[in-house]
């Protein structure tokens, strides 16, 4: 038997139940890890108890009774179209008093409270409003492909986050209901998109969610997963921030749910790549005589060699670890030298963002800031144009906004165990911060999937090919691209498209919204109804839903 059987019954069921591992759907089968995520979750969702749970795609429904345990909501509908499935799920239904009800729909009709309330499932918004009932969706898309033909999105748990972002702009569908919150499983790889962890990560997707939603990891099975490792003082800051929140809202994760912190001071050093521990090890072994440096001889003091280290005649030759230690020790030098430039760099650059900022605070008279203005145009000019770095103000990340680590899990703790889940929780910002109509939502959409969809370090100026003139006519009307407080710069073709923030997209739809000549195909392809906005370069036409 193997051994996540032994500890995870659950598994076994699951695995009797589906013996192809084709595509099986990715389950939780631990309830520890269920425990431990809802007392993580306990403090914010002690407001929905006696809510209504909206629970699509609950699987073999433990994580539902776990959830459903705590809350004891008015009533939990769960949305199960595989029938695979109902056995795990018909105790559920079949206990006496139950508030579980089962639907095995499919597709669109899932997302439309209206047909939930044709069926008798929950009540109407007038009805709920009267009994004061909150609405909580669960999710579990993970690893499961997009089948509509109208977008490029592949990840139908990338869908509808969309889909769930346009109703809160809107108070639309769930959200008619009130702010509605949204718990959904997916894989680290449909995560990454959502809630990235490093700017060069921070795509359409991510810009979507952060003008109405507060996004966090509750749990994940990986501590770090970016194949591109962000610089170390923005990490470690990072992590210093969250600790602070952590002590000061109490927030305690279990032992073995915790970073280990070797790996993460490790992981936050100069020396972070992957061979720098077996340099260190090494070079502890030589200089501690537990390593020989000479073939046939005991460990010894190291002995200067020649830069070749070639094998004279009548000598010893170097051991294999001696010969490893001297080129690890090589490469190390030349890579201290490259640390010690950029360091030089980013000092600099800081320099400038303090800069920048005493130029902007309140108060300050109009004298001194064309001093300081003079001084900062100055030493723009002799150090560059600023990449996306240190941001002034909030974090920009929602990740770096985190109020605890995530839980870390193990692999065994889901089935099938080849690939691991992470828990986001999506909170929806009340009141919305970007209150906007139809058609400036869809221009928001459209101007994030154009600047941000693109690989490249692209900057602002790539406006003018979505519209020629559109960076003269639209950047001079919003005044936080210029204001470092909320993530603008005084030479503003530098600012980066991974970097914009909702605000300054906001800003953009709004001009957009007035600007009298921007392209007239654009705004005759306007959808109807809720825009998905995935491609309009070379004058295609906007997809919809």
């Amino acid at each position: 038997m193997p051994p996540q059987f032994a500890r995870h019954p659950l598994s076994k069921q699951l695995a009797k139940v589906f013996p192809s591992l084709k595509k099986p759907r990715i389950e939780v089968v631990s309830p520890r890890l269920c425990d431990d995520a809802i007392q993580r979750l306990a403090p914010s969702l002690a407001q929905y108890v006696g809510c209504t749970i909206v629970d699509m795609n609950p699987g073999a429904g433990l994580w539902s009774s776990k959830l459903h345990d705590f809350l004891k909501p008015r009533r939990h509908v769960l949305v199960e179209p595989n029938q695979d499935y109902l056995p795990f799920l018909q105790p559920l239904l079949d206990a006496p008093g139950s508030r579980y009800k089962y639907k095995n729909w499919d597709g669109e009709k899932v997302r439309h409270p209206d047909a939930y309330v044709e069926e008798g499932l929950i009540p109407d918004v007038e009805e709920a409003r009267r009994e004061g009932s909150l609405v909580l969706m669960v999710a579990n898309f993970a690893g499961q492909k997009a089948r509509r033909m109208d977008t490029d999105v592949g990840s139908k748990a990338h869908i509808r986050a969309i889909d769930f972002t346009h109703s809160a702009r809107h108070n639309r569908g769930f959200h008619a209901y009130g702010p509605t919150r949204l718990l959904m499983w997916m894989t680290d790889e449909e995560k990454r998109p959502l809630l990235p962890r490093t700017v060069g990560y921070r795509h359409k997707l991510a810009a979507y969610l952060e003008a109405s939603f507060h996004v966090e990891e509750i749990l994940g099975e990986t501590a770090n997963d970016t194949k591109v490792n962000r610089e170390d003082a923005l990490e470690i800051e990072s992590r210093k921030r969250v600790a602070e929140r952590m002590a000061k809202e109490g927030i305690v994760l279990p032992p073995d749910r915790q970073l280990d912190l070797k790996d993460v001071m490790y992981s936050l050093s100069q020396t972070s790549r992957s061979w720098h521990r077996e340099f260190e090890e090494l070079d502890e072994g030589l200089k501690s005589q537990r390593i020989s440096q000479f073939v046939g001889q005991p460990p010894g003091p190291l002995v200067a060699v020649g830069r070749s280290g070639v094998k004279k005649k009548g000598t010893p030759g170097l051991t294999p670890e001696y010969n490893r230690w001297r080129l690890l020790r090589n490469v190390l030098m030349g890579e201290n030298k490259q640390i010690d430039k950029a360091n030089q760099y980013l000092r600099k650059q800081e320099e400038i963002d303090k800069l920048d900022l005493e130029a902007h605070r309140d108060g300050i008279d109009p004298k001194t800031q064309e001093e300081l203005l003079g001084t900062l145009d100055a030493k723009t000019n002799v150090h560059g144009r600023r990449p996306p770095r240190l941001r002034n103000g909030p974090p920009l990340l929602m990740w770096d906004q985190r109020k605890a680590e995530p839980l870390i899990a193990q692999s065994d703790e889901f089935w099938p165990s080849k690939e691991g889940l992470a828990l986001l929780d999506f909170q929806p910002k009340i009141p919305q911060p970007f209150p906007t109509n139809r058609e400036q939502s869809t221009y928001f959409d459209m101007l994030a999937t154009e600047l941000m969809g693109v690989k490249g370090p692209n900057n602002i100026k790539l406006l003018n090919k979505i519209a020629p003139g559109a960076f003269e006519a639209l950047v001079p009307k919003v005044s936080a691209f210029t204001d470092p407080r909320r993530g603008g710069r005084r030479d503003v073709e530098s600012i980066r498209n991974r970097v914009l923030t909702p605000e300054q997209l906001y800003g953009l739809a709004m001009a957009w919204d007035k600007w009298l000549f921007k392209p007239q195909y654009l705004s005759d392809s306007m959808p109807q109804s809720n825009a998905q906005v995935i491609k309009i370069r070379r004058g295609a036409r906007l997809k919809v839903e």
